[in-house]
């Protein structure tokens, strides 16, 4: 009996400051009104400045030719899973920048001597930027789901569109695993953001976010990038779910892909975060 009290005793130890730290991420991200701000328009903008004009250069061209050359969409329709893809992408890269700040204003010190497993500190910091990520990429698919009116796009179903939050939470749950990775390896806000600015835009071109997968075939290295590319599978799945257009990859390897990567980042992030030293 004395064991069993123990052990939930135990469960109730580790929930505690995943939930803190989630409570945490929660509440500083809407504490930071322009934060927020950019949160609501910065989607708003991407279709208005980015999908919208882009679709322009295909006026004129048969549909037919159109939907040929995007796996039976047009290309508005084609380019918003992408969007929300940078979404996932960039916010969860920048989940790293709270793990500096936090070293900075020496809030790490004081949660990383507590007694509770570093893990849990890790995972209730991912889950939080999960929440916040997970507003941009509604408020992205909500958006364009206007301005598919006159565009032609339309999510598929709800069936399709449950599957697409699934790739949304996997996709963003890997980059927010990368982008915390990262703050425990650097010292330096600086630094962190430089690396992270270099990789962004390969990582977001070479996903078919923007250029279907197949239309690089020939282009010696950058077509196997997006191979080994996380962001490929899930725009792949996201556009698919959302769209019902044929996916380039079967959906179970999209999955199965972004679960085997965010374990592997999982694991990486768990021990870098637990070897984190913090003066």
């Amino acid at each position: 009996m004395s064991e069993d009290i123990k052990s939930d005793e135990k469960k109730l130890t580790e929930i505690q400051p995943i939930y803190s730290m989630w409570l945490r991420e929660v509440i500083r991200f809407f504490n930071m009104k322009p934060r927020v701000i950019s949160t609501v328009v910065q989607p708003i903008l991407f279709l208005a400045l980015l999908a919208l004009p882009m679709s322009r250069l295909f006026h004129g061209v048969p549909p037919q030719m159109e939907q040929a050359m995007f796996g039976g969409l047009n290309f508005f329709s084609f380019l918003v899973p992408g969007i929300v893809g940078i979404g996932l992408l960039f916010g969860g890269t920048m989940s790293g920048v709270t793990v500096l700040w936090d070293k900075d204003f020496g809030f790490l010190k004081e949660v990383m001597v507590a007694p509770v497993r570093r893990t849990s500190l890790m995972l209730g910091r991912t889950f939080g930027g999960l929440t916040t990520g997970m507003i941009q990429a509604l408020i992205t698919i909500g958006v364009a789901s206007i301005f598919g009116i006159w565009y032609g796009f339309k999510i598929s179903s709800v069936s399709g569109f449950l599957l697409a939050i699934v790739f949304c939470i996997l996709t963003f749950f890997i980059f927010s695993c990368f982008g915390i990775i990262l703050g425990g390896l650097f010292e330096e806000t600086e630094g962190f953001m430089a690396f992270v600015n270099l990789i962004q835009m390969p990582l977001f071109f070479l996903s078919g976010a923007m250029i279907p997968v197949s239309q690089l075939k020939g282009v010696p290295v950058l077509y196997q990038i997006q191979f080994i590319n996380p962001l490929t599978y899930g725009v792949d799945g996201l556009r698919s779910a959302l769209t019902g257009c044929a996916p380039f990859f079967p959906l179970w390897i999209d999955l199965l892909v972004l679960i085997a990567v965010a374990a592997v980042f999982l694991v990486l992030g768990a021990y870098t975060f637990s070897r984190m030293e913090v003066d």
